[in-house]
């Protein structure tokens, strides 16, 4: 990525002689967004931005200030140092507070998409246009979309600190999303979103997307009423994908440091069911959060978090490693140079087992196949509790029976992974969250 002009040697000269006395750390981030957006296959607009910065962080009596700034400038850079020394003396103590003391060797490679970002803009202009032809044409009910945007992402990474940890890596990311219009012969009209990423351009699994929106889609118009009770339900691959990543914060150890989330002191316990192992993959082949390093300078890991039903334990920034006297996972990371490093999933899948889709149904004699949730952000990671909308398909010795849209799914989610009766081999990955599709013993389903 071109550097802008940035010195960031000169920068870390500046930032280290008007440290004197306090450790620090400098951590650069820079980011290029491109976005295109259609609609109905017809271009709609398209925009770029770039943002980048630096955050600083000093260390001093195990207290930590932090602050960041875009502007390099020798002067701004002074003042912010030496402002944020009196600020870093006024604040808390505590024992977890520490940088990366270690240069540590990472072997996951970097992925960065060269032939991807030197593709003509009108191809990328074409890309949402094309994929919104190829979906309308697909099938007769499906009628149009509402929007489609594809985004590509490149980016480039650099931290160091006072104790000799310098990393440097850059990357590059490619998404699109959509929302999908349908309408059926008897003028039932139904509309479901999907979206996929990948780290390059070539690799977007744009044909996945297009199935799995028009099973989605087609199998769910002209839904018929449902009666409340307890019956079977598969979680189709991307309905369990979004339970996952909902309940992810679970995993996390600021949320175990806090006491906020009812994993808390479980570790070693069986949670789940046998064939159940889930697993937080930092080192993924072309994994969407694949990196070498985390934000603080730690190598990204395979951590299993779950194995074969027993909870293994949390996911660890340096801090809540510390805390906790664990070891730190790689999972420090900050949503932008403005933040200060938290722990966050790298790639989160659960792992598949066997059998289709197909095999789950015939399987499972009565069973409601969920494909979409709605009122994820309402799910409770203390409780496990959970009460979701939902859209699917019912299906009775193979063959679907109804469509059903605007039903209730509520339950635990400890309690529904003990549940589990079957895990399919169709895993995907939505961005960085993957599953197979999961067939439930019985689950409460309230009916409409």
């Amino acid at each position: 990525m071109e550097n802008r002009n940035v010195d960031l040697k000169k920068v870390e000269k500046i930032i280290s002689q008007h440290a004197k006395g306090f450790e620090y750390e400098i951590f650069f981030l820079r980011r290029k967004t491109l976005k295109i957006s259609s609609e109905n296959a017809q271009f709609e607009k398209i925009s770029q931005a770039e943002d980048f910065g630096l955050g600083i962080r000093l260390l001093k009596g195990n207290r930590v200030g932090f602050s960041y700034t875009s502007v390099l400038e020798e002067n701004h850079l002074k003042k912010l140092v030496e402002d944020l020394k009196e600020i870093t003396l006024l604040l808390p103590p505590d024992e977890a507070n520490g940088f990366q003391t270690q240069q540590k060797e990472s072997k996951v490679p970097s992925y960065f998409d060269r032939e991807g970002l030197s593709l003509p803009l009108e191809e990328k202009i074409n890309l949402p246009i094309n994929f919104e032809r190829e979906i309308i044409s697909s099938h007769p009910y499906i009628k149009g979309t509402r929007e489609t945007r594809f985004s590509e992402t490149v980016y480039e990474v650099v931290l160091k600190n006072s104790f000799g940890v310098e990393i440097s890596y850059n990357g590059t990311a490619y998404s699109i999303i959509t929302s999908v219009l349908a309408q059926s012969p008897k003028g039932d009209t139904n509309i479901t979103w999907g979206w996929k990423g990948s780290r390059f351009l070539k690799e977007l699994p744009l044909e996945e997307l297009k199935e799995e929106l028009t099973y989605k889609l087609i199998n769910t118009l002209d839904p018929q009423p449902f009666q409340t009770r307890n019956l079977k339900v598969i979680f189709y691959r991307e309905a369990f994908a979004s339970l996952l990543e909902a309940f992810s914060e679970i995993f996390l150890g600021d949320n175990a440091v806090k006491g906020k989330t009812l994993l808390l002191g479980k570790e070693g316990t069986t949670i789940a069911t046998p064939d159940f192992n889930l697993i937080d993959d930092g080192t993924l082949e072309k994994g969407f959060s694949t990196h070498p390093y985390d934000d603080e300078g730690t190598p990204q890991q395979r951590t299993v978090l779950i194995e074969k039903g027993t909870f293994k334990g949390f996911l660890h920034s340096l801090y809540t490693a510390r805390k906790l006297g664990k070891e730190p996972t790689g999972n420090g990371f900050r949503n932008s140079f403005t933040t200060t490093p938290t722990t966050g999933i790298s790639n989160l899948y659960l792992q598949p087992v066997k059998g289709t889709l197909e095999d789950l149904i015939n399987r499972a004699g009565e069973v409601l196949v969920v494909v979409d949730l709605m009122g994820l952000h309402t799910v409770d990671p203390i409780s496990g509790d959970f009460s979701l909308g939902a859209n699917g398909i019912l299906y009775r010795d193979g063959k679907k029976v109804a469509a059903v849209r605007g039903v209730t799914v509520a339950g635990n989610f400890v309690e529904l992974l003990k549940k589990v009766e079957a895990i399919g081999q169709d895993l995907a990955f939505y961005a960085n969250i993957g599953s197979p599709s999961v067939l439930i013993k019985d689950i409460t389903v309230g009916g409409v």
